[in-house]
């Protein structure tokens, strides 16, 4: 069970127009992970096999029809090196898999995603130089940019490195035909830059809404998983925790030379000090012994809980007495050294702990070595306070 479960809820924050050419148009989304994310697998797959299945449809137009041309061997060249570097992308994707966003397919997919775009913006140029139709090429172009868009709308980056050199084709297009600068086509292509990214920060919006709620959905979640197995004052584990940490030390033991113990320990006097001191620094108190507690315990195989108003529970897997023992006066040493004042006690003018140890027998459940421990507590209370008793 981690005990380092932290974090507050503190969403996405959403893309403003006023932040347009920035966010919108180059820049990549971030996750809450801080994963640089610029695109989804099956999203650039579709995104691929539509590239295929377009340049297919392309070459395949003219086959049966003698009222339309077949396409020139200059476009088909260009629609099979479109195809081809489809396919190769697909087939890298498949083995990879998740991997799209990380390591060097991470850093080479912009210039896969560029190389597609000017191969489509060169098949552009020569569709409307040939068949002599902007219209079409128009068309075509749209329904290139459509999934292109839908595809890439996280990263604004391969958006703009796909559908740049298309729409500069547009215009450069016209301008070889005609000669001149035509400002109505210029209008067009910048109109169908603002549809497009218009699009995207609709899609972006939508996208950032789903992460926001997703991550003060597993904010929530870790909020209930701290309330159900930690103590809300001192951050140790909580009594409901102790049965679950119980059966996974009992399990630990199968197989090796290991010993169970459970120390208890009770806060000597502890009802005088909040009477003394108050409610308020009576809670201080029980934080400052509680990283006392912790501080003193081996990090892989001892567990400190908040067994209940001043008493607390350490399950630790030993060797022997003797490292219990240990444990046990590591405890009392950094409470000593804390020098936490306790007029209200009859034992020290500091405060100071009881303890007492128990181990496990095999078949024992966790009640009989909490009374067993609990007989020990009270046997050192009775000694005198301040003492261990095993």
């Amino acid at each position: 069970m981690n005990k380092d479960i932290k974090g507050g809820i503190g969403g996405v924050s959403t893309v403003s127009f006023n932040k347009f050419i920035k966010g919108v148009l180059f820049v990549d989304i971030n996750h809450n992970t801080g994963e640089n994310v610029i695109t989804s697998t099956k999203g650039y797959m579709w995104f691929l096999s539509l590239n295929i299945i377009f340049c297919i449809w392309l070459l395949l137009r003219g086959t049966n029809r003698s009222d339309i041309d077949a396409l020139p061997l200059t476009l088909q060249i260009i629609c099979g090196c479109i195809v081809a570097l489809s396919l190769v992308n697909i087939i890298i994707t498949l083995k990879i898999k998740k991997n799209i966003n990380d390591g060097f397919y991470h850093t080479i997919l912009p210039f896969l995603v560029l190389t597609l775009g000017l191969l489509w913006s060169i098949l552009s140029f020569n569709f409307t130089v040939y068949y002599q139709n902007p219209l079409m090429t128009l068309m075509l172009t749209i329904s290139v940019l459509l999934p292109a868009t839908i595809t890439f709308y996280i990263s604004g980056r391969l958006l703009f490195l796909f559908s740049a050199p298309l729409v500069l084709s547009l215009l450069y297009v016209e301008y070889f035909l005609q000669e001149r600068f035509n400002v109505a086509q210029f209008v067009g292509a910048l109109i169908m830059l603002l549809v497009i990214y218009s699009a995207r920060y609709i899609l972006l919006e939508w996208y950032q809404r789903v992460q926001r709620s997703e991550y003060e959905k597993n904010i929530l979640i870790k909020k209930l998983v701290q309330q159900a197995h930690y103590d809300a004052l001192t951050g140790l584990f909580n009594r409901l925790s102790l049965t679950r940490f119980f059966e996974e030390c009992v399990s630990s033991l199968s197989g090796n030379n290991k010993k169970l113990f459970m120390i208890v320990m009770d806060i000597d006097f502890f009802k005088q000090y909040n009477d003394v001191y108050g409610h308020v620094a009576g809670d201080k108190c029980l934080i400052k012994v509680s990283q006392c507690i912790e501080k003193s315990l081996r990090k892989e195989s001892d567990s400190a809980f908040r067994f209940g108003g001043e008493e607390f529970v350490v399950l630790t897997v030993c060797d022997d007495i003797s490292q219990v023992k240990a444990i046990s006066q590591r405890i009392q040493q950094n409470i000593a050294h804390a020098h936490i004042l306790h007029k209200g006690s009859d034992v020290s003018s500091v405060l100071t702990i009881s303890q007492g140890i128990a181990q496990w027998q095999e078949g024992m459940a966790l009640e009989a070595l909490v009374e067993q421990a609990d007989q020990q507590l009270y046997k050192a209370k009775k000694n005198g306070r301040n003492c261990v008793c095993y």
